[in-house]
């Protein structure tokens, strides 16, 4: 019975490490595929501080608390990532742009973010908080907030 049990347990553990090994790796990819395509990066800010709501359908790879950012011409992505020691675990990546190059872009598709419900880039306590999504079974609302940007950093989200 006790080994049944520890066999249970670890078959647990083995599928959920698994499953954010996947999307770690895809989200790696796209990232990859972003910053392949020939856009000036303008901009790139790591490990900022980062607080995300979700409503509606439970989608728990918008759930982060440090995010990597990417600042483009055209384009603003948030990466983000939760930590394991040492080692950065991507679990999701958000690409905001209204350009339409990223439609024709099959891969990027399902990332992309064109209309924003709120954009506050003087939300309290010097935050950016964005809001995307709509609530309900099949879709999510996500509401991102992200801390401490400086001025320039600001600007370049525009």
């Amino acid at each position: 019975m006790e080994f049944l049990i520890f066999f249970v347990f670890i078959v647990f553990f083995v599928i959920i490490f698994l499953d954010r090994y996947l999307m770690h790796n895809q989200v790696k990819t796209k990232l990859e595929q972003i910053l392949n395509l020939g856009k000036t990066n303008l901009l790139k800010k790591e490990n900022v501080s980062s607080q995300t709501f979700t409503v509606g359908l439970k989608n728990f790879r918008y759930h982060f608390k440090k995010s990597d950012l990417y600042f483009f011409d055209d384009a603003f992505v948030i990466v983000g990532f939760y930590k394991i020691f040492k080692i950065k675990v991507y679990s999701c990546i958000i690409l905001i742009s209204d350009t339409e190059q990223f439609d024709s872009n099959k891969g990027l598709k399902n990332i992309l973010v064109k209309n924003l419900k709120n954009f506050n880039l003087r939300s309290s306590n010097n935050s950016v908080y964005i809001e995307f999504g709509e609530a309900s079974f099949a879709s999510t609302n996500v509401s991102v907030t992200l801390k401490n940007l400086s001025e320039n950093e600001k600007q370049a989200i525009n």
